[in-house]
């Protein structure tokens, strides 16, 4: 029986000791910045599309409730792809590129960190969710496949080192629950 394609680029990719290094300094480096969002009493924003809506909702659930650490404190996340009448209602009398970045104004004085999830990088609504959130000084996280150049416009851009949606959607898995890991260890 042969494993699928995405099953063989994924245990390739997660072969090479550079990524292994890369996944561990990128998921500290996130686990600081939700950590430092927490002890200035401020919000961490998580958003995408998709999947990616999906995997922001996921992550922060794992935030607000438990990872492993059953005893563990909460951290203040919320996913601003939850809510569907602020998702139907912006998109629908105005416009879906600018669906976060309306919430995000909405939280300005209280959003610490925001973290855009966009498989192609690409995501106008994600994209612009960050550039509004960066307005308001909050730190601002791009985790996206390698098909768009490195952003400079946001504070931390990790490419993760594949095209392929379910690839980087798996490697997106991978890197949130490696924060997670850390965030436990760290209470």
């Amino acid at each position: 029986m042969s494993h699928s394609n995405t099953l063989s680029r994924i245990a390739a990719i997660l072969q090479d000791p550079n990524l292994q290094y890369q996944i561990e300094r990128q998921s500290s480096q996130i686990a600081e910045s939700i950590r430092f969002a927490k002890t200035t009493g401020k919000l961490i924003t998580i958003f995408g599309n998709g999947g990616s809506a999906a995997d922001s909702q996921h992550w922060v659930a794992e935030l607000v409730c438990t990872y492993k650490d059953k005893n563990r404190k909460p951290y203040p996340a919320v996913a601003l792809t939850t809510d569907t009448s602020i998702l139907t209602a912006w998109s629908n009398d105005f416009q879906y590129e600018n669906v976060f970045a309306r919430q995000v104004d909405a939280f300005a004085s209280i959003n610490g960190l925001s973290i855009g999830l966009s498989t192609s990088g690409r995501s106008a609504n994600v994209l612009n969710g960050l550039r509004k959130a960066k307005l308001y000084s909050a730190h601002t996280i791009l985790i996206s496949g390698n098909a768009v150049e490195q952003l400079n416009e946001v504070d931390l851009h990790i490419r993760l080192p594949s095209t392929d949606t379910a690839t980087v959607q798996t490697l997106i898995q991978l890197m949130y629950h490696s924060v997670c890991d850390l965030l436990d260890k760290l209470q």
